[in-house]
């Protein structure tokens, strides 16, 4: 009899062991996929869960698509995962995920941007406001997406305390697409977002660097004009958002770029807390794989997503300039 109860026991405790599932195994043990609202949230959602079916498709791994309320519930949602979360942080996202889970979070791609592994904050604002100077700012109407993002406020904010720029109000928007889309129809003075480099015109070798003028083969500053289609260069940022919405060339005319604040490391692909390093290596992988197929450029690099171009390999200290740029200690990884 009790030879009977040990192997019972035995079988019970084998059947436990051969059971427990990882992560991704199954729909019912699926790996969550956390996205951040930063452009239109509802096709945000949509690319990321046809993302996700091409992961599966590579590996096998059922990923659920997760939107996150905002900027905030993204950090919390990461901190509190426990071994089944990856997702797509911004910068300063990234560096609060760190400090809540004590580093027990990995950043393993950084994305890129049209060859870019950076990026920054922009100031836009009407042309015929004229402004030239952050002091023009003073008494003005700001319009922004969310206190957690790292170009629309963030890094804003701190030149606007460091200057002692003050508003009259503030506009908050709930996505990058939206602010620019408030600044047109007059909500505001001037609204801050991501600033992406312009793209040089067809048969010109140059590249953009910051520091150059932001509107480099864009805005002819010398006839104060739109440069003719044959010399102009390929708009990236913020203000491309909304050429679905309104006539682009309009928008061009009447929205400038009027301060650029950076660089800022790019957004990454990161892994929650205590995420199974063999299950991360695959999904890594695959986001390389797809990324490069034209179903991949499609769905990554659309700029109502996230507009990846391409990733590069990360790890942690990719964010130290920014740490430093924060004024936050470089992590020990001795």
């Amino acid at each position: 009899m009790r030879k009977v109860l040990a192997l019972t026991l035995m079988a019970i405790l084998a059947l436990g062991v051969i059971g427990f599932a990882q992560p991704g195994s199954s729909p019912d043990e699926p790996i969550y996929m956390l996205l951040v609202p930063s452009t239109e949230g509802a096709t945000v959602e949509e690319t990321g869960q046809a993302i996700a079916e091409a992961i599966y498709d590579l590996t096998g791994l059922y990923i659920v698509a997760s939107l996150q309320a905002d900027y905030t519930a993204m950090i919390e949602a990461f901190a509190a995962s426990e071994g089944d979360t990856f997702g797509l942080p911004t910068t300063d996202q990234y560096i609060r995920i760190f400090e809540r889970t004590g580093g027990n979070v990995s950043p393993r791609l950084g994305s890129v941007r049209y060859g870019y592994p950076w990026y920054y904050a922009s100031l836009y604002a009407h042309r015929d406001k004229g402004f030239e100077t952050l002091e023009d700012l003073n008494g003005t109407v700001w319009i922004y997406n969310d206190t957690g993002s790292t170009s629309g406020y963030v890094f804003p904010n701190m030149v606007f305390e460091r200057e002692g720029i003050e508003f009259s109000s503030i506009v908050t928007s709930g996505g990058h697409t939206n602010s620019m889309v408030a600044l047109i129809e007059g909500q505001g003075d001037f609204c801050t977002g991501y600033g992406s480099a312009p793209g040089a015109p067809s048969g010109c070798d140059l590249k953009w660097d910051f520091g150059d003028d932001p509107e480099l083969w864009i805005w002819d500053r010398w006839n104060d004009a739109l440069y003719r289609d044959e010399l102009r260069g390929t708009c990236y940022d913020l203000r491309r958002a909304v050429r679905d919405t309104y006539d682009f060339d309009t928008v061009l005319r009447d929205i400038a770029v009027i301060y650029n604040i950076g660089p800022i490391p790019n957004d990454c692909l990161a892994f929650g807390p205590d995420f199974p390093v063999d299950i991360a290596d695959q999904i890594v992988n695959a986001v390389k794989t797809h990324i490069a197929t034209d179903e991949g450029q499609a769905l990554w690099g659309d700029e109502k997503f996230y507009e990846w171009t391409a990733v590069a390999d990360i790890d942690d200290s990719f964010y130290d300039g920014y740490r430093e740029i924060l004024g936050l200690p470089i992590p020990d990884r001795d």
